[in-house]
Order: structure tokens, then sequence, then C-alpha cells
């Protein structure tokens, strides 16, 4: 059987921020670009995220820096960066960065679809003081009916993130949403919006806002079909091509829905498939053992099924090297499970309920095993440290909290109050007792344990210190906490029954080990030496932090900063 032919200048695999950056940069200087999806829908990981980057040096930061008299620039970025990511971070590829971050941001937005707007936020690590809270950068959002016909293979936000079919943009609209319960204002704002969805729901039959993630690939994906980019779904690469001598990749072999097609790439192939999450093989021999979790036992994460290593696989037959030496092999996030229900859809990512006043997170033996309230990748390699030195076969525990708590903040997939919580309860996603040492037996956690170091917890908050993890003592503790709890925010007893506990479990959202590559976004060989015509972004890279995680957008921030260098450099821009 033959196989047809297509050619192209450069071919981009994978549809998520960093493949789309990729493709627009290097359509925008005058190049055929082909963008392949495995998936039967484009975005990939980044239109589940919270569409956010971390660029040091952008335009906003300096303006508001300025504005509110902060010094801040990229020699202070990159002390931070360092201080960070440690030796295993490379010095040239952090340059690179910061160097071009802010002038991507520039590019996209001068040139493309792509708007950002500012937020006061704290880097994550915000008790360094080269830290700063205004390098974070939010995606505008978008209006669904700018996308045309290509609206239908657009991966949808996370369904049970949505609040009565409703996508929550910033995180701004997230504390409004979960003070409606008790605040006037905050219910007004939320039936404004409720009233505005119901009514795009009349007219067009589905919500016409795209936030956060999901707006990043919409503004993204837009530019790239304005600018005549052929975006191929339901198309997995199942090799590169090299060239005889010169071992230049000069294309790829493409299975279509229409058959095989061989790819001939006059400029060069740039890999972006979203890292190795869902690659079993790899990740039992680059993670943590209880990382890992049982042999056998589902894999609970927020990555898309279909990120399974491809990138990292073609690179290597192609005479790549795969790097593992990072401080964290993944970006971490805790997540919990809803019974019964399969995939993605029944994962819950808790970016909210456990940072606040009354929560507190527990390993087996009822010990707290972190600071609650720190960022989503500082809070898990306590949990797998606990997991592992008590024997555990998963990096498990579980967030525990009293009725007062989850009446105000909800938890997991149980919303605040006034909305019912019933239904988590019966079906066991949610644990509920009227002493904590109920509590513990239901859940499998010594009694003994929880009980005293709930009594301990107690103690430190009515006196607002937290002497075993600092909680509430940091810039960004503080900007996640309830500034109505005193005297700190971040703390308050657990003393009104029922208990609740709800199981959770380390995730990732994507990888930082990954493909070696240079300051332009080449992938290199075992000799550093670069492999013409090859190159990698996004999760498929090896982290830019060497493992380290400096703030909101750390992982989109460098995925799209690599993606614009390699789409100039594939096209002949000079740097």
């Amino acid at each position: 059987m033959s196989i047809h032919t297509e050619s192209c200048d450069v071919l981009v695999v994978g549809t998520g921020a960093a493949g789309l950056t990729a493709a627009v940069t290097a359509a925008k200087a005058g190049k055929k670009v082909i963008i392949l999806e495995k998936d039967a829908v484009y975005g990939g990981t980044t239109a589940f995220s919270g569409g956010m980057i971390w660029i040091p040096g952008n335009r906003y930061s300096v303006e508001m820096n300025k504005k509110a008299g902060t010094e801040d620039s990229l020699t202070i970025a990159r002390d931070y960066i360092y201080d960070e990511a440690g030796e295993a971070m490379d010095a040239n590829n952090v340059e690179a960065y910061l160097r071009h971050g802010k002038e991507m941001v520039d590019y996209l937005e001068r040139e493309t679809e792509v708007k950002f707007y500012p937020m006061d936020y704290p880097d994550y690590v915000s008790e360094n003081p080269r830290s700063r809270t205004m390098r974070s950068l939010c995606t505008v959002n978008y209006e669904t009916s700018k996308m045309g016909p290509h609206l239908k293979t657009l991966r949808n936000q996370l369904p049970q993130t949505l609040f009565l079919g409703l996508a929550i943009g910033s995180s701004v609209e997230m504390k409004e949403f979960m003070r409606a319960g008790r605040s006037i204002k905050s219910l007004l704002f939320v039936l404004k919006k409720l009233i505005a969805h119901a009514r795009d729901m009349i007219v067009y039959g589905r919500s016409e806002q795209m936030v956060r993630g999901r707006a990043l690939v919409g503004r993204l994906a837009r530019s790239a079909f304005d600018l005549g980019v052929q975006m191929w779904l339901s198309s997995p690469v199942k090799d590169l091509i090299k060239q005889e001598g010169s071992g230049r990749v000069i294309g790829a072999l493409v299975s279509t829905p229409q058959g095989e097609v061989r790819v001939n790439v006059s400029g060069g192939v740039i890999l972006c498939c979203g890292g190795f999450t869902r690659d079993g093989v790899r990740r039992a021999a680059a993670y943590p053992g209880v990382a890992v979790g049982r042999k056998g036992a589902e894999q609970i994460s927020v990555v898309p099924e279909s990120n399974t290593g491809d990138g990292v696989n073609l690179a290597e037959r192609a005479g790549g090297k795969f790097e593992k030496n990072v401080s964290q092999v993944a970006p971490w996030m805790p997540v919990s499970k809803m019974p019964g229900v399969s995939g993605t859809d029944g994962v819950w990512p808790h970016l909210v309920d456990r940072m606040k006043p009354g929560f507190i997170s527990v390993a087996r033996n009822g010990k707290r095993f972190a600071d609650e309230s720190s960022s989503y990748h500082d809070f898990i390699p306590g949990l797998i440290k606990a997991s592992t030195e008590l024997g555990e076969k998963e990096a498990a525990g579980w967030i525990i909290a009293d009725a007062r708590a989850v009446h105000r903040w909800g938890m997991g997939f149980a919303r605040p109050w006034p909305v019912p919580k019933g239904r988590y309860v019966k079906n066991g996603y949610l644990m509920r007792a009227d002493t904590l040492a109920e509590l513990a037996q239901k859940a499998g956690i010594d009694a003994a344990g929880l009980e005293a170091t709930v009594k301990q917890f107690n103690e430190y908050a009515v006196k607002g210190v937290d002497p075993d993890f600092n909680r509430g003592n940091r810039t960004y503790d503080q900007y996640q906490g309830d500034p109505e709890v005193k005297p700190n925010s971040c703390l308050a007893p657990l003393v009104k029954a029922p208990f609740y506990a709800v199981r959770i479990y380390a995730a990732e959202i994507g990888t930082y080990a990954g493909i070696k590559t240079n300051a332009n976004a080449q992938v290199v060989d075992a000799d550093n030496q670069p492999i013409l015509g090859l190159y990698a972004a996004g999760n498929d890279q090896t982290s830019v932090f060497a493992g380290a995680y400096p703030g909101a957008g750390s992982t989109l921030g460098p995925a799209m900063t690599f993606g614009w260098i390699a789409g100039r450099h594939v096209a002949g821009v000079q740097a």
C-alpha cells in the first residue's frame, strides 16, 4: 500500500500552549505549518489549566512594581530562580527564558488574538526575599462564537469544576463564588454571572465565555487558523525521519484517519506532546515509588489520557537525551477521586479548600506532613515523604475539616453552603462523623494520632502560630487565607461537629523530567550537540527550573516562551 506524502516547512506535534505558540510564531514568519494532535480534540493539558503564565520582567509587572514602589528586575528574578532551581539548572536555558519571556508576551499581544492581564499574585516561595507578587499574567476571557466550526473540537475544561454549567474565571471570581453564601455583595456578583450564562444558553445554546486555560487555547488556535495553519486531529506520529549521513530530522510518519502519511519537512519538527504523565513504564522508572502507586491501580490525574510520552520516545529514538536530574520529576497537584467516575471527569484538584482556616491534612498515622496553605507543588513532597516513611503503597492522605469550615468553603466536589453535600456523604466521597475518633475509624487513620494532632493544632490556631510548618506566616499563605479570621488568616481550630475527611492523592499536572534541549529549544544528544531539525517545548522539555515551581504559571510560562523560541529559530528569525 502506498503512503501518501505531504510537505511543509514546520511540523508541530501537540496542540497545547507550547505547540500552538510555536505554530503561530513560525506561521507569522511566513512558513507553512502543520500541527498534529494525537487526540480527537485539541488543547492538551492547557485547556484544563488556569491559563496563567509566570514571566518575570513582563511589561505589566514592570508597571505594577513601579506604581507599588517595589524593586524588581531580571537580575532579581534570576537570583530567585537560581535559589530555587539548584545545581541541576541549565543556566543558558534560564537566560533564554528570562530574555525572551517578556518578548514573547509583547509579540503575542501585538501579533495575535492573545491578551493577558496582570494580577497581584505572590510567587510560591514567598519567604525568599527575591520573590515578588507581580510576575504572573492571566489570560483574558474569550468568546466561543469566535471559534466558528473549530469550537466543536476544542477540548472542554474539566466538567466537575463548572458551577451550574458556568466556568469560573480568575481566582478573584472563585473567591466571590465561595463567599456567595454569606455575603450579599458576592451573591449579587454570582447572580449576575449566572444571569449572563443563562442568556448565553438561550442565545447560543452554550456558554459564550471561555476562561482560563481554555481561553488561552482558543485565542492561540484562532490565531493559528487565521494564519492558515493546518491542524490534523487523531493523528499521532509513528516515527521521525532522519536524513542519512547528516542525521537531520527531515520529516515524520503520521497515522491519520485517512491512512499513513509521510510529512516531509524543510525546516524542522517541534515536539510539544505534553510529557509522559500517562507512560506507566517511564513513570515507574523516574518517579518516587509511592508516587507511582499500587501496581494495577488506576492512575489518578487531571492530565489527558493521551499524554503517554510520545515526544520523549520520539526524541530518544532520534538520538535525543532524556534528562531526569531534577529536584522534582513533576509539577505536583493534590487531588481526590469521585467514586464510580472514570477518567479525568472524576478527579478534583484541591486548589482552595485545604488552604483555608479550619482544614488540616494528615497521613495514615494522623500526623500533619506539610503547610496546608502552601502551593500545590510544594505540598505534595511532604505527602510523598510521609507515605514513604510509613511504608505505604501509594502517596495518599486525608484532608480533615470541621462543620464550620466545610459550611464556609466546601470540600472538594462538595460546594459551600447552601449547596447540598449529602450525595457526597452517601457515595463515600466525603467521610463524616460526630467525633474525630469515629472519623479516623471510617477513614483508616490512627485515631489517637489524629486526636492528638487536632488537639495540638487547635492550641496553635487560637494563638495564631504554627511551629510545625509555619503556616500562615508567608505572603503566599496569607493570600490564600481568610482575612476575616484572626489572629492568623490560615488557622482556625477544628471544634464544631460533624467532622469531615476526604482522601487525597499525589497527582501531577505534567512532567519536569524530559527531553534535554539547548537555549534555542533544539533537542540535544548525549554529547549535548543539537540534533538538527528537532525541537522540544512544554512538558516534553526538561524543566527550565530543574524541578522547582517558582510561581503561578511556571509550566505555561516556559512552555510558551520556548515554543516561541523554537518557532522563531526553525523559521530562521534572528534572536
